[in-house]
């Protein structure tokens, strides 16, 4: 009996040594980013014949304390705040191309080109009024063509940007895998267990990145999908890679094994191509627009007057079809002799500036949009528009964040180490571990007393 009392006693002191360590390893870790607390698992050792008193006590297991509905709901809305973070920094930098609030802005340009046009008017021959024409809507045309052309750069940043973006991807999903790899070969499940925490925070930076969701197989190894497609199996990986976009040479889709722009990409490289193939040619179709429809109604009006010499008055702008913002320039010839500019409606009456005063008038023709806007007017409403993405971005961006903190507080309070907690236990096992050592020092002592007895 008194052997039996040892036993029970040494499988006792070891059990709550192994829990006061568990508990010991959570205190340690308290300040861990993405750390699970850890709880002992124990059973009773059952009598070995029927009748007999049962063995103690065994730690059978050390269980991870976690919400698994929360922590998948967690990695699904990190990929949606990656997406959401991306787009909005990506606007941002848009906005910072639409700054026409300030004197100089493209809306201002537009206004100085037209009073120049109605300075001509009043005075026709004056070689100072024509070369101002000239150089305010030279200064129309290189705003235009630059803002189209920062926004074109920005794309091609935006396309550059990817390919960093996929590289991190794919260096955790290794990472991911080689965890994987390290479970399967754990000995004891306990064994597993900061590993798998630190799988866990690998696989949210990787749904912020591009979306991906991982599925918790049987034998402890997740397997890492976006939509539905395996980027890691176990400790294989299938990369992300970029691929020449056959629509827009330059430019790169994302694809996944041999699936080209997947079902499922979320995250940072989703936000990022929703705003280099969504939001931005947009902006860039809209100053086509406002290049295109400038010049033809500038031209038309011009090509029905007469310059200085008497000679009709051709166009005043170029531009390529096709491209209207980013080709948009006075003509060469113009730019060489003002005189050329048609600002008579009759051709050799001297002063006669009616055909200036004309174009002056269309400031106020609503060329735009089916005659909708005038050219200042469809300038602040893409001006405007590009604030209303860029707020409407940030809206969602701060909506998911208190989203993904909430959901964080709640995982938190479960999986996260609370020290008071941690206390309670530290005294529980530590009153157990010292009550097993008094089971062995009776025993000792009863066995004492029967060598005595012989």
């Amino acid at each position: 009996m008194s052997l039996r009392m040892l036993e029970i006693g040494k499988r006792a002191l070891l059990t709550h040594r192994s829990a006061l360590e568990v508990v010991g390893h959570n205190t340690a870790n308290v300040e861990t980013p993405g750390y699970v607390r850890q709880r002992p698992v124990m059973a009773a050792i059952p009598g070995a014949v029927t009748g007999e008193a049962g063995g103690g006590v065994e730690l059978v297991d050390i269980q991870r304390l976690r919400d698994v509905f929360l922590a998948t709901q967690l990695t699904y809305e990190h990929g949606a705040l990656g997406q959401d973070h991306a787009l909005r920094a990506s606007l941002g930098q848009v906005e910072h191309i639409f700054t026409d609030v300030s004197q100089g802005g493209l809306a201002n340009l537009l206004e100085d080109m037209f009073d120049a046009w109605g300075d001509l008017g009043l005075g026709p021959t004056s070689p100072a009024a024509r070369e101002q024409v000239v150089q305010r809507s030279e200064l129309v045309a290189q705003r235009i063509s630059n803002r189209w052309h920062q926004l074109r750069d920005l794309r091609v940043e935006i396309d550059h940007r990817l390919s960093d973006a996929v590289d991190r991807a794919n260096a955790i999903a290794r990472d991911i895998a080689h965890i994987n790899e390290k479970i399967g070969a754990a000995a004891a499940p306990s064994g597993r267990n900061d590993l798998m925490t630190q799988r866990e925070t690998l696989l949210s930076q990787l749904a912020e990145l591009c979306g991906a969701e991982g599925i918790e197989q049987e034998n402890g190894v997740v397997d890492v999908l976006i939509g539905g497609r395996r980027m890691v199996q176990h400790n294989q990986v299938v990369e992300l890679r970029l691929v020449d976009n056959p629509a827009e040479p330059g430019m790169h889709l994302i694809a996944l094994g041999d699936a080209v722009s997947p079902a499922g990409l979320r995250g940072e490289l989703a936000g990022r191509l929703q705003a280099r193939d969504e939001f931005i040619p947009t902006y860039m179709a809209a100053l086509d627009d406002l290049a295109e429809a400038l010049a033809d109604a500038v031209n038309a009006q011009h090509s029905i007057g007469f310059d200085l010499n008497g000679n009709p008055g051709g166009d005043f702008f170029t531009y390529t079809p096709g491209s209207a913002a980013a080709t948009l320039a006075v003509r060469q010839e113009i730019v060489d002799d003002p005189d050329l500019i048609a600002a008579a409606e009759t051709p050799g009456v001297a002063g006669d500036g009616a055909n200036a005063t004309a174009i002056e008038d269309l400031r106020n023709s609503r060329i735009l949009l089916g005659d909708m806007y005038t050219s200042s007017e469809f300038v602040a409403q893409v001006i405007t528009q590009v604030g209303l993405d860029a707020e409407a971005a940030q809206t969602r961006l701060d909506g998911r964040q208190m989203l993904v903190d909430d959901l964080q507080d709640a995982y938190a309070s479960q999986s996260g180490v609370n020290l008071d907690d941690e206390a309670v236990e530290l005294i529980r096992y530590q009153q157990a571990y010292t009550a097993a050592s008094r089971i062995i020092s009776t025993a000792v002592a009863i066995m004492d007393d029967m060598l005595d007895l012989t």
